[in-house]
């Protein structure tokens, strides 16, 4: 065999070895480790790696450190983790003010959301400062919520409360009702020496009354996202 023929049968070698280090038929099933830039329906995405979870493999997060299969015909399957995503900052976002009857208008004032998610798990809060030019609307009050919560049935109460301009502070409950997932309403008391509480709305923004220029409603919230 000449030179430039064993070159050739080298080389036509080497270009069969590595089509079939490309090729799960060729080569069968492997398995390495990935970071999930996606999260989906069932899924994760690792890159260009579309590849399908394990039943043990729950709260799936951006940023997750997985380890990967892939099966001889080429499908991938998440085994699960090996190091959770990185800790998230809290995100900013402002939040929807609604009323059931006439939605008010912020005017001058402010309101401000922060929340934090982690898989299915979303906790934040939301505070609205009334100004001088708020029209307050009128009806039961809604905050939209960062994302819809989970249809599970669940009811999640979370903590409010109304601080009025140089006068009281009252507590309250801040509910997300298992039928109507993408908002949370508050709940305040009726009267400072009455524990039964109603929603907070444009005519009952406390016990004081309607909410004034200057009064606060801060919400937290906790709940199971969709």
């Amino acid at each position: 065999m000449t030179s430039s023929t064993a070159d050739l049968a080298d080389a036509i070698r080497l270009q069969a070895v590595t089509a079939g280090a490309a090729e799960p038929t060729v080569r069968g099933a492997d398995w390495q480790t990935a970071t999930v830039t996606a999260v989906g329906a069932g899924t994760v995405d690792c890159g260009t790696i579309t590849a399908r979870r394990l039943e043990s493999y729950q709260n799936p997060a951006v940023g997750d450190r997985i380890v990967i299969t892939q099966s001889g015909n080429g499908n991938w399957l998440a085994c699960g983790r090996t190091a959770a995503a990185t800790e998230q900052a809290f995100s900013t976002y402002t939040p929807t003010w609604t009323a059931d009857t006439t939605n008010p208008s912020l005017g001058n004032g402010s309101l401000v959301g922060r929340y934090w998610r982690y898989g299915t798990n979303v906790v934040g809060s939301i505070n609205l400062t009334v100004g001088s030019s708020t029209t307050l609307g009128s009806g039961n009050y809604f905050w939209q919520l960062p994302t819809n919560a989970g249809p599970n049935g669940l009811i999640a109460i979370g903590s409010a409360q109304v601080l009025i301009a140089g006068g009281n502070r009252w507590p309250g409950q801040a509910v997300i009702s298992s039928s109507d997932t993408n908002r949370v309403g508050v709940y305040m008391p009726t009267a400072a020496a009455n524990s039964a509480i109603r929603r907070l709305s444009a005519a009952n923004g406390s016990p004081d009354g309607a909410l004034t220029a200057n009064a606060q409603v801060r919400i937290t919230f906790q709940y199971e996202s969709a």
